[in-house]
């Protein structure tokens, strides 16, 4: 009876506390935590994780699969701690300046429609009409196809991967997306990405947006580059404004409402 009552006037004083690994992070989604988080992340991490999570000496952390499988308590005190064995060390930063860096590190591989990005979506929309961003990229089945399909941009790449491809559009070059330029015997020049391509013949999607059929015999050249249409100053022509409202319009295009992701807790 005695230990009975011990036991109940404990939790009437100490209620049982929540699983610390079951913690939240209290900065998730807030794009503001982000990018302090991201400057945070240049300075003290950036040396072995590379300055956009690219990976170098540590692993790589923008393509997810190390941060996916960890909730974010786990990325937390992996970050305070450091990881035994390993050059990765322990921090003294403050713990709120740990959570925005935890904020930082998801954001590098969620999909940008399951977080809260900084921008006005309606004004990137006129700014992607503006800069005839439709003359390469189809979003719904409308525009070109010399570039990505960007009607699932948002729901299938991370918000630093679409910013990335907009600041630096030959960082990483999509599959199916290399600038190519057949160059016939009869003196015709063609440039355009491969749709096909094999020892006999070559198709490509012309920058006019018609397929162009050559056997390889008629070729006098044929070359694929490490390069894109996306022009390499496109960025530089925008303000950071529109940049900002661009890539919120960019994150926002999903084949799954944004409403109805974030509802359902997608990631």
């Amino acid at each position: 009876m005695r230990v009975a009552f011990l036991l109940l006037l404990t939790a009437a004083f100490f209620p049982a506390q929540p699983q610390v690994e079951d913690r939240e992070n209290p900065f998730g989604g807030d794009a503001g935590a982000v990018e302090e988080g991201k400057k945070t992340f240049a300075g003290s991490c950036g040396g072995c994780h590379g300055t956009t999570g690219e990976g170098g000496r540590g692993p790589a952390l923008r393509d997810g699969k190390l941060i996916r499988r960890s909730n974010d308590f786990q990325v937390f005190t992996t970050i305070k701690k450091g990881v035994a064995g390993t050059d990765m060390p322990g921090t003294n930063l403050p713990d709120d300046q740990i959570w925005k860096l935890v904020a930082f590190v998801r954001a590098l591989s969620s999909p940008a429609a399951d977080i809260l990005v900084p921008g006005d979506p309606v004004a990137g929309e006129r700014i992607y009409s503006a800069q005839n961003c439709a003359g390469c990229h189809m979003i719904a089945g409308r525009g070109g196809m010399l570039g990505p399909d960007l009607t699932n941009a948002g729901g299938s790449r991370s918000y630093e991967y679409l910013r990335e491809s907009v600041v630096k559009p030959g960082a990483r070059i999509q599959q199916g997306f290399a600038k190519a330029t057949a160059k016939t015997k009869d003196g015709h020049t063609v440039e355009g990405v491969v749709r096909n391509y094999t020892n006999y013949d070559v198709q490509l999607q012309g920058r006019d947006g018609k397929l162009y059929l050559f056997k390889t015999t008629d070729l006098a050249d044929f070359k694929v580059e490490v390069a894109t249409f996306m022009p390499t100053g496109f960025a530089a022509k925008l303000s950071r404004e529109d940049l900002t409202n661009l890539l919120a319009y960019l994150s926002r295009q999903t084949s799954r409402p944004v409403e109805l992701r974030r509802a359902k807790g997608a990631r």
